[in-house]
């Protein structure tokens, strides 16, 4: 008899799903996991207090390390989660091949350091994962060569007198290079995280080895040692490994492993000594007894990964009927939701989790910008909150400056853009448009002008010069339109006939001569770049048959639906959020070549 017969392929999933779970919290809850926490690190392990207390107290001295060495401060930050098993059997369902011993881990929350075991001899490895999460921080996108390459090289880091050594030989990858058959290095520098060289054991030792090799030489052989940042920053930008080599170095992937493979037979192998100490943990550290429900929510959080989507799913739902009030399984849930682009359920439980008190401001951030993407008025309520946590957060107060702007709260906005002395040319565009709007809506034109044309004495690129420009425009124009109406009626010149600020359009008085609509075309998309290079700025859409550029003739003959009252917030250049929208627009003049059409309607 077929079980299965009268269930569908995703109800078995699902059924298959839960069954591993089971098996996934019998094991944490048989482990008898303890927790210990120190400034910046908090450990889970599945082995004895002493093993764990001694992993805890490597892993501070590893980042005292890296923070000396790059000049001794850094930003605080939530304490990143380790774990260290008790067991290779308990490791065993959460390992990501078949022969790492430990990896990084980021949910969408919280940062893992994840190792078969704990101890003192854990010490490389440490270091190893510790600069992967260094890599992620510094907002790096490095090819796994690269990566691994440069977590090897800090993986030998060892005390020597007041100095810490850097780039020490590691035998066991020097004599296998030595000795076994190279992979050619063209093959390395292409290996992605789906490359056979970097998940499997029999493929990967040559991988590891020559990663580790390749970095060592760029980075301490001194016809390469001058220009590694150079090649660190272009490959981190998106170039081509092999190309950001050829461009910086003038030698092809040949070349350069041929000046490898000199390198490791030479008599000499350089590091460096580092002027840092690894500091003492002070005091004992106290280990507390995991509760289960902590436990499960930690492996639960290990499940969270391509490909495994539908275990951490179940696993946090059943997480959630055995605790329905605690917010954690609600978050993750969440982020499962909108990883998979269903965005009206990602809603739905970042509110659950918000409604039984998590206030973590990751949560608030992410659920705050969902909800204004969606236009839902609780937006500036999230985000307000999130302010009053973390008052110095740039971004915070530009969003929720954005907010009251659209409400039509021009003194709030000044308010809430005061406390900003600096921004970073990121910003500066959305920063100086709020502040004029502000201004302009407020009546004070005086220092609307002054403010826009502060901004085009501060602007660094092409994209923030023009938007300084149409920003003084806009100034003149109503300054223009402000001085008409002051003067008296028979000296009145012709003036703008409205403000070019995009608003939208007043509906007629009940009593206005009926006229029917223009018959406009139409396009869907979504809004993803606004092109201020020109005389007139270009809305540029994606849609389904791909981009498509859209003139801007007169911003006050726009009329805006669906979206907000004041002024619309499009800066120059790639917008943040995307917004999907709908552009009515009619056919452009004949040398008018490279749009589609001039817009007439935008319909949020």
């Amino acid at each position: 008899m077929n079980y299965n017969s009268g269930m569908s392929r995703a109800a078995r999933l699902t059924r298959f799903a839960c069954l591993a779970f089971c098996a996934y919290g019998l094991r944490g809850a048989e482990s008898r996991w303890i927790r210990l926490k120190s400034d910046n690190f908090e450990l889970y392990s599945g082995g004895n207090a002493r093993s764990a207390r001694d992993t805890l107290k490597e892993f501070e001295q590893v980042r005292g390390f890296f923070i000396q060495a790059s000049g001794g401060h850094s930003e605080k930050s939530a304490p990143v989660r380790l774990v260290a098993f008790g067991s290779t059997k308990d490791y065993e369902p959460y390992r990501i091949n078949e022969f790492a011993i430990a990896y990084y881990h980021q949910t969408a929350d919280r940062d893992y350091i994840v190792m078969s075991r704990g101890g003192a001899d854990t010490f490389p490895i440490a270091v190893h994962e510790y600069v992967h999460l260094l890599v992620r921080h510094g907002g790096m996108h490095l090819p796994p060569w690269m990566n691994e390459g440069l977590a090897e090289l800090y993986s030998t880091l060892r005390p020597m007198g007041d100095k810490i050594l850097v780039g020490d030989l590691i035998a066991g990858r020097h004599q296998a290079l030595l000795q076994e058959k190279w992979v050619p290095l063209q093959v390395i520098l292409s290996v992605d995280q789906h490359s056979p060289y970097y998940n499997e054991k029999n493929k990967a030792g040559n991988f590891y080895n020559e990663s580790w090799a390749l970095t060592h030489m760029l980075y301490f052989r001194a016809e390469y040692r001058p220009k590694f940042s150079l090649l660190l920053r272009s490959i981190s930008d998106g170039k081509n490994s092999a190309a950001a080599l050829l461009e910086i170095y003038g030698k092809t992937p040949q070349q350069i492993e041929k000046d490898l493979q000199a390198y490791l037979r030479g008599s000499t192998f350089q590091g460096a000594l580092v002027a840092a100490h690894l500091e003492k943990t002070p005091g004992e550290i106290p280990a507390e007894p995991l509760p289960e429900f902590d436990a499960n929510l930690m492996l639960a959080d290990l499940l969270y990964r391509p490909g495994k989507e539908a275990a951490a799913q179940a696993a946090m739902e059943r997480l959630v009927q055995q605790e329905p009030k605690r917010p954690e399984p609600y978050r993750a849930l969440g982020y499962l939701a909108w990883h998979q682009a269903r965005s009206a359920d990602a809603v739905r439980q970042f509110a659950k989790a918000y409604d039984c008190g998590d206030r973590d401001p990751k949560l608030l951030w992410d659920y705050g910008r969902l909800l204004e993407s969606d236009r839902h008025e609780g937006a500036g309520k999230i985000l307000a909150e999130l302010l009053a946590l973390e008052p110095d957060r740039v971004d915070v107060r530009l969003e929720v400056a954005r907010l009251q702007l659209q409400a039509g709260e021009p003194k709030a906005v000044l308010a809430t853009l005061a406390p900003i002395h600096s921004v970073t040319p990121a910003d500066s565009a959305r920063f100086f448009q709020i502040a004029v709007y502000a201004h302009l809506n407020n009546g004070d034109q005086k220092n609307a002008a002054a403010t826009a044309q502060r901004f085009k004495e501060i602007a660094k690129t092409d994209d923030d010069r023009a938007a300084a420009d149409l920003l003084i425009k806009q100034t003149e124009l109503r300054n223009a339109r402000f001085k008409a109406a002051e003067a008296p009626a028979e000296s009145r010149a012709e003036t703008p006939a409205a403000d070019p600020i995009l608003r939208r359009r007043e509906q007629p008085p009940n009593d206005a001569p009926h006229a029917d609509p223009p018959a406009y075309l139409a396009a869907t998309g979504r809004f993803v770049q606004l092109d201020c290079r020109g005389k007139q700025a270009r809305i540029i859409l994606e849609t389904a048959t791909g981009k498509q550029a859209f003139l801007i003739e007169d911003p006050s003959h726009i009329a805006i639906t669906s979206g907000a009252s004041g002024p619309v917030d499009m800066t120059c250049g790639p917008q943040k959020t995307p917004a999907k929208v709908e552009i009515g627009y009619v056919r452009p003049a004949a040398d008018q070549k490279d749009v589609q059409g001039v817009v007439r309607t935008i319909a949020f």
